[in-house]
């Protein structure tokens, strides 16, 4: 919720439209998933999966950005999207993959210091995500 919070604030500082709707998006369906009932949570889910498809879409078609922050942004949102998929559906895989990709993925737009100032609040809930999937995956494991 705190990463929620951040994107929020993220909204009202960068007011770009796109990374906006993307955004808000996230943070209403995360609120969907952790504070619905059991009938109404996986519509939260659905919701979820449908902004992340659309930062991938996002980091497909934006103009103004450089080739690599494209790519960090279509392989953050592609690597949650099929985990979620995955999960959702109980196909069988290495699932625990994925969100080290998301991870690695945004330790890389850090590290190669990425113009993604607009995109910081959507990036920053997957991150998030991908981050507390990998400790509910090691929590599991002990």
């Amino acid at each position: 919720m705190v990463t929620s919070a951040f994107a929020l604030f993220w909204i009202f500082k960068s007011r770009r439209l796109i990374p906006s709707i993307i955004s808000i998006g996230m943070v209403i369906s995360t609120i969907l998933v952790l504070f619905t009932t059991k009938p109404l949570q996986p519509y939260g889910l659905h919701a979820y999966m449908v902004f992340v498809a659309l930062a991938f879409i996002y980091g497909v078609t934006v103009k103004n950005k450089k080739i690599g922050s494209r790519i960090i942004i279509c392989l953050m949102s592609a690597s949650i999207f099929v985990y979620w998929l995955w999960t959702f559906y109980h196909w069988h895989g290495n699932t625990a993959l994925l969100p080290i990709v998301t991870v690695a993925t945004g330790l890389t737009a850090i590290i190669s210091r990425a113009k993604l100032k607009y995109e910081l609040g959507f990036l920053a809930i997957l991150t998030a995500d991908a981050v507390a999937i990998l400790l509910e995956i090691w929590i599991k494991a002990n």
